[in-house]
């Protein structure tokens, strides 16, 4: 019995060892960054439709976002409720049929930013960048090396602005591994100061810019132009970035478009 006990103990630590990613093998995830907009083209109330619409329009919501099959989801400017009568939670309804993990931080009127992931994120915390703009982090333990995860919202507002993005550079210089997802709200030389510190990014990056403005871009006749690419994937730079888009939704297209990556981990 007791050489049994011990045979079946030593599978499972096996087993364990097994599981956990060797430093060496780089870890690919797929990622993504959408500012909703409180699922009403970044006007507060929710899904402004009524009756069956409501459903037809949740549903299209938790079609895409199964269908983007992402390892992390960054959230901006999410609603407690999907629709303006408050008849389905939007977490509930959108994210968990998908993701057993939700992270979010403090509701704030227009700012509410969250990760969804299936990964366990460890020691959520919460880091105020301007105003009622904060950063929320979770860090994500892979084998001996930790990396932290953050879902950020930068104002546009002007005497907040230019604070909350050095907020956001000097947190990152704080991080030996990190994927950083959220909306900017930068011009596209603010942008690059992401590369100037070292970093990656999935916008104005390697495979050049992708315009998530979109409601700008429609009112000014144009599908993309400078300073419209204001949603990003920023990643320490032992973190590649690869196959980027920023794909029309059919959703909120006509206020932020996501923007999706995949990412490898090289230690």
């Amino acid at each position: 019995m007791k050489v049994t006990s011990i045979l079946t103990t030593l599978c499972l630590l096996n087993l364990y060892a097994i599981a956990q990613l060797p430093d060496n093998l780089p870890l690919k995830l797929r990622v993504g960054t959408y500012n909703v907009g409180h699922f009403n083209q970044g006007s507060l109330g929710g899904f402004q439709g009524g009756g069956s619409h409501v459903t037809a329009e949740m549903m299209r919501w938790r079609s895409w976002i199964g269908a983007q099959s992402l390892d992390i989801l960054g959230l901006n400017e999410w609603n407690e409720n999907f629709d303006k009568g408050s008849t389905i939670q939007a977490a509930e309804a959108l994210l968990k049929p998908y993701y057993a993990n939700l992270y979010f931080g403090d509701r704030k009127r227009w700012i509410y930013n969250g990760i969804a992931t299936n990964y366990t994120l460890q020691n959520i915390r919460q880091k105020k960048s301007s105003g009622d703009y904060y950063m929320i982090l979770g860090d994500l333990k892979i084998g001996k090396k930790t990396i932290t995860i953050i879902s950020v919202h930068i104002p546009w507002q002007k005497d907040w602005h230019i604070p909350a993005l050095d907020a956001l550079i000097s947190e990152l210089n704080r991080h030996e591994y990190f994927i950083c997802m959220g909306d900017i709200n930068a011009l596209d030389q603010e942008q690059l100061r992401f590369q100037k510190e070292g970093f990656n990014i999935a916008n104005g990056g390697n495979m050049g810019w992708f315009a998530t403005a979109s409601g700008t871009n429609t009112l000014a006749g144009r599908s993309g132009g400078p300073n419209t690419n204001i949603d990003n994937i920023i990643t320490s730079k032992n973190i590649r970035i690869m196959n980027v888009s920023a794909p029309h939704t059919g959703l909120n297209d006509l206020d932020h478009l996501p923007v999706l990556a995949d990412v490898v981990v090289t230690w």
